[in-house]
């Protein structure tokens, strides 16, 4: 568990206080806009009682509160969730919750009925992307589906993640695919992404819990 909190301290320190969330907003759209893959994927999720895994200042949130019946956001960073709860007061069903940066621990077991992330588990450690898929199994009832946009780039795990094109952490298509099968979750569907002008650089993967 040591391990882990190293790790999330490591992940999780740059993005305590960066321009880069006000920067994002610009480019939103490209996720909701059904001309790119990930609004594709996203259809296949059941919004009953939908999960946020690093919501950051909330910019995805906003787009999915309208659709869900219930939303949970959660974040490592109070800062974070502040935006948050400021942004989402005018919706019904969001809660707003922080979490330790390996888990979805208070979330209860069967609970959810899709788990979404979007630009952020890009830079998350292989350790804490694994501890997360574990934990997609326990929360996501039968037939429950998880939708993440991982890091597709196999850096060298000598330096720091910043230091890689847009700061992605480590990992492969066919290291996640590998992760989410010892979690016990089913690939279906996944493919990767160019991010600017690198190639394959990430990947778009959506898990169902059997």
């Amino acid at each position: 568990m040591s391990d882990l909190k190293s790790s999330v301290e490591v992940v999780g320190e740059p993005w305590k206080e960066s321009q880069y969330y006000a920067d994002a907003e610009r480019w939103t759209f490209m996720f909701w806009n059904s001309d790119h893959l990930f609004r594709p994927y996203f259809d296949r999720l059941d919004l009953d009682n939908v999960v946020e895994l690093a919501c950051g200042h909330g910019r995805h949130s906003e787009m999915v509160a309208p659709m869900a019946r219930q939303l949970t956001l959660m974040d490592i960073h109070e800062e974070n969730l502040e935006v948050c709860r400021r942004r989402m007061e005018r919706f019904e069903g969001v809660q707003v919750i922080r979490n330790n940066g390996y888990d979805f621990q208070p979330l209860e077991a069967e609970s959810a009925t899709a788990i979404f992330c979007y630009d952020a588990m890009v830079h998350f450690s292989p350790d804490l992307v694994a501890s997360y898929l574990r934990d997609s199994a326990r929360i996501l009832k039968s037939g429950g589906m998880a939708l993440f946009h991982h890091s597709n780039y196999d850096a060298d795990p000598s330096q720091h993640y910043g230091m890689n094109p847009h700061a992605r952490n480590k990992m492969t298509m066919e290291t996640f695919h590998r992760y989410a099968a010892e979690a016990g979750l089913e690939v279906v569907q996944s493919t990767t992404l160019d991010w600017g002008d690198a190639r394959d650089l990430d990947g778009l993967t959506l898990v169902r819990k059997l």
